[in-house]
């Protein structure tokens, strides 16, 4: 395996934009917001206007299903400059505000020689399975925060443990080397990952002053102070400097 192209350097030049907004209006979310709880919603863009591609890598590991050539997802721009794949998390949070909740069972998936979800974020406690949906040996192999390694040499087969520990997980596959994504367990459920154009939101934050942590794989990561008001909503903008 070997890198084709690398689009550009980064410098690691954070240029952040911070507004915040107090409004009482409800905004759509498939999470319901519990009364005095506030909101943090934001879009995290790449400054500028040049024109960004993922890496791509060439392989000869199963090219016959992997194909020769993919993308590692390492830098996904989308309309208006939106970054994908961002991690947004609160770090200081006190124990005593730890909501008592096990979020949403996390399935990462093998499939077409990729990790899917690409970047994704747990509450310690929660469930994760590991399945594979091609029919080549593959790998779920955890590193960091929490340590596993789930064998899956079949299309179909499932292995689930719980989330355990606290900060990032890189997941490999020991077979297919480009085969990469990253995992965020924390204590609590007051992170996201931006969507398709950027944006993200996290609902059910209690009052108070906060430290938010802002990571990409391939961008870095930066630390803001937010606030959060009772039943209102905070919004925050922030740009990514590429050269």
């Amino acid at each position: 395996m070997k890198v084709h192209t690398i689009v550009g350097k980064v410098l690691g030049t954070l240029i952040i934009g911070m507004v915040f907004g107090c409004s009482g209006a409800e905004e759509s979310s498939p999470e319901v917001q519990h009364e005095g709880l506030g909101t943090l919603t934001g879009v995290i863009r790449l400054s500028g206007d040049r024109v960004t591609t993922p890496t791509i890598v060439e392989n000869s590991t199963d090219p016959e299903v992997c194909g020769e050539r993919h993308s590692l997802q390492d830098l996904v721009v989308g309309p208006g400059r939106g970054i994908r794949y961002v991690i947004v998390a609160l770090v200081d949070v006190p124990e005593d505000s730890f909501p008592q909740v096990v979020g949403e069972p996390l399935t990462i998936d093998n499939r077409d020689c990729r990790f899917t979800p690409h970047v994704s974020v747990v509450t310690a406690g929660t469930m994760i399975e590991a399945t594979n949906s091609d029919p080549v040996l593959h790998t779920t192999h955890l590193y960091g925060a929490m340590e596993r390694n789930f064998a899956l040499p079949t299309a179909g087969l499932r292995v689930s443990r719980v989330a355990e520990g606290e900060g990032m997980v890189i997941v490999k596959c020991d077979v297919h080397g480009w085969m990469q994504s990253f995992l965020r367990i924390d204590p609590h459920p007051f992170h996201a990952v931006t969507d398709a154009v950027g944006t993200f939101r996290i609902n059910n934050i209690p009052p108070g002053e906060y430290t938010l942590e802002i990571w990409h794989e391939r961008l870095g990561q930066t630390h803001r102070s937010i606030r959060i008001e009772s039943a209102q909503s905070t919004e925050i903008s922030v740009s990514f400097d590429y050269r």
